[in-house]
């Protein structure tokens, strides 16, 4: 059966490791790993953020719900002249700024205020460092976008070889700006499928057709090489969507028209200036691992940061983390198979857990991105295997405990035994002290003799049921039955510092239940014989694979059954000597005689007992 069962738990283990092993190569090369693993990298990245600062170089000015508010009773409400923009551009340009990026859209001519259109466009040409926003648009039917080819030179596509002659796109250009003075940049965010930005593309392509996004622009002219990706893994820097230093715009525009004086003029000096809002009404609002509601304007400025530092976070090498998990799946297999116990189990397979979060936090601290959740999934179906490999176990293990032991000890000892740390052992052949119990009943041959075969049998049972009530009451093991008596002992399996005290008291019972047996079924000449020694003994399972039984082997036992032999026209109990000196403040006791024994040297003292008044 233990070998059934082995083998059974071994298959278990090995079909769960090809689960495993197959989800982890499903996992990681699969579609799945974007989904499963994002979010958990998501929280990863927000925690790197929190611990990097962003970059001083980059400001943004920010168009904010309460700019809207100040400006609306002097230029009225969004969108604002053009002159306003070109007042606040000429005031920051006066500052020499690396760069001045409008994160806003001028797609169309102003034709009720036609001058700001012309004051904004001078004040941008006398300058070659502002740059200009484009976005491409989705439209139902694409064959009714404008062909590539027909769009301004200075709109910055690039046509490669090979390029269709027939590709279209719609594209929002500043066509309130002459495009003699365009340095445009596209502003349109790549989402991933679940609508969260995290990567940032250096250009658009369409098919053969190139045009560069903002940050890749700006970069660009600033002689900055860019890193040879179609796109960036935006490493985030600070703990907040708005990180980056931020100035808004209605109180630059009233410092720029010399009502106030509260930014340093220094602070706009050689910086990359980015425009643009995080008015809620206006839109731009994007959901990134940092935040559900990042401003556009900062995820520009993530990117400019990344670009011209030489920093993204690099994807996951999926052939390194296929085999870093395939080892820490082989050593969590024959961790699995060394351990039995549930805890240890459950707290090896979570260190094993919790190192390889630590790890991807540790790597996600030097910019790469690890595949975690295929592993962590893999190892817990292992886990999960396990403990049910190892419940099934123990639940046969038990089983067979509670079949060996439910009727030779109390039901409650069963109980304290299996919940020992290894109830096994208990098992086990040991040599230990125990009190022994002989009990006989006195002229059984004549008695079956004067009666039917069936009648004694009952006799018998009801006999037995009775004093087994009794002896399992005072926590005795029953070693056997031998026709009409009765071996029992104390001691073992579970370990007893009162046992001799429990035998005579179990002793004591069983004559009242004698008397009690007698009157009830009127068995006059019904009598017993009770014997009770104290010693050493071998107690284990004794017998072959196909029948054993747990017994009590050695001079005690002998000793006991020899003193039950004495009971005869002496007493109804009596005990040993070594018994008695256990219990002789408990009992009272009469001695009866020293007798020489059959199978021992030594004379043996016996003692009859009595209950204290």
């Amino acid at each position: 059966m233990s070998g059934w069962m082995a083998k059974k738990n071994a298959h278990t283990l090995s079909t769960s490791l090809l689960l495993a092993v197959f989800s982890f190569v499903l996992l990681t090369f699969g579609p799945w790993p974007n989904v499963l693993d994002r979010y958990f990298q998501d929280g990863l990245i927000k925690k790197r953020a929190a611990l990097h600062k962003p970059s001083e170089e980059i400001i943004v000015i920010d168009i904010d719900d309460t700019s809207l508010s100040a400006l609306a009773p002097v230029v009225g409400k969004w969108p604002w002249p053009r002159s306003v923009h070109a007042e606040l551009l000429e005031y920051i340009l006066a500052h020499n700024p690396r760069a001045v990026i409008f994160d806003i859209l001028f797609s169309e001519e102003d034709r009720f205020r036609p001058d700001g259109d012309r004051y904004f466009e001078e004040v941008i040409a006398s300058q070659n460092n502002v740059y200009l926003a484009a976005l491409e648009q989705t439209l139902v039917n694409p064959a009714q976008a404008p062909l590539l080819a027909s769009y301004p030179a200075n709109a910055g596509i690039e046509k490669h070889p090979g390029a269709s002659i027939a590709q279209r796109a719609q594209l929002l250009l500043p066509k309130a700006i002459s495009n003699d003075f365009w340095r445009l940049g596209l502003i349109n965010l790549t989402a991933d499928d679940d609508g969260r930005s995290r990567r940032y593309k250096l250009y658009h392509d369409w098919q053969g057709w190139r045009m560069p996004t903002m940050a890749a622009k700006v970069v660009s002219d600033l002689s900055v090489e860019l890193p040879n990706t179609a796109s960036i893994h935006i490493a985030w820097a600070g703990a907040d969507a708005v990180s980056f230093s931020r100035l808004s715009f209605a109180t630059l525009l009233s410092q720029a028209r010399g009502e106030q004086h509260a930014v340093p003029k220094e602070l706009l000096q050689n910086r990359i200036i980015i425009i643009g809002s995080t008015a809620s009404g206006l839109h731009d609002l994007r959901d990134t691992p940092i935040s559900s509601f990042h401003p556009g304007s900062f995820i520009l400025a993530s990117a400019l940061d990344n670009l011209l530092n030489g920093e993204q976070l690099a994807p996951p090498h999926k052939i390194a983390s296929f085999t870093v998990g395939l080892f820490l799946l082989a050593f969590c297999y024959l961790l699995l198979t060394r351990l039995s116990l549930v805890p240890a189990l459950c707290g090896s397979v979570t260190a094993m857990i919790a190192l390889v979060i630590y790890s991807a936090y540790s790597l996600i601290q030097h910019d790469r991105i690890f595949l975690t959740t295929p592993i962590l999934c893999s190892i817990l179906i292992l886990l999960t295997a396990s403990v049910l490999t190892i419940h099934s176990k123990n639940r046969a293990r038990y089983q067979t405990l509670i079949n060996k032991f439910k009727n030779l000890v109390d039901p409650e000892v069963v109980k304290q035994i299996l919940e020992t740390d290894n109830p096994e052992s208990l098992l086990a052949s040991k040599n230990c002290k125990i009190t022994v119990l002989f009990s006989d009943i006195r002229g059984f041959t004549q008695l079956s003799e004067s009666r039917a075969p069936t009648e004694v049998v009952n006799l018998l049972n009801r006999y037995f049921e009775l004093q087994l009530s009794t002896l399992f009451e005072h926590k005795a093991t029953l070693d056997k039955f031998i026709g009409d008596a009765v071996m029992a002992f104390w001691g073992a399996p579970i370990d007893c510092d009162n046992q001799a005290e429990l035998a005579i008291a179990a002793a004591l019972d069983m004559i009242d239940n004698l008397e009690s047996f007698k009157q009830q079924y009127a068995y006059k000449n019904f009598d017993i014989g009770i014997g009770i020694h104290t010693g050493d003994a071998v107690v284990g399972m004794v017998g072959t694979p196909q029948r054993y039984d747990y017994t009590a082997i050695g001079d005690s036992v002998n000793v006991a059954s020899r003193v039950e032999g004495l009971t005869k026209n002496r007493a109804t109990l009596l005990v040993s000597e070594s018994t008695m000196l256990e219990t002789k403040s408990l009992f009272e006791f009469t001695h009866c005689g020293e007798f020489q024994v059959k199978g021992r040297s030594e004379p043996v003292n016996v003692y009859e007992v009595n209950r204290r008044e």
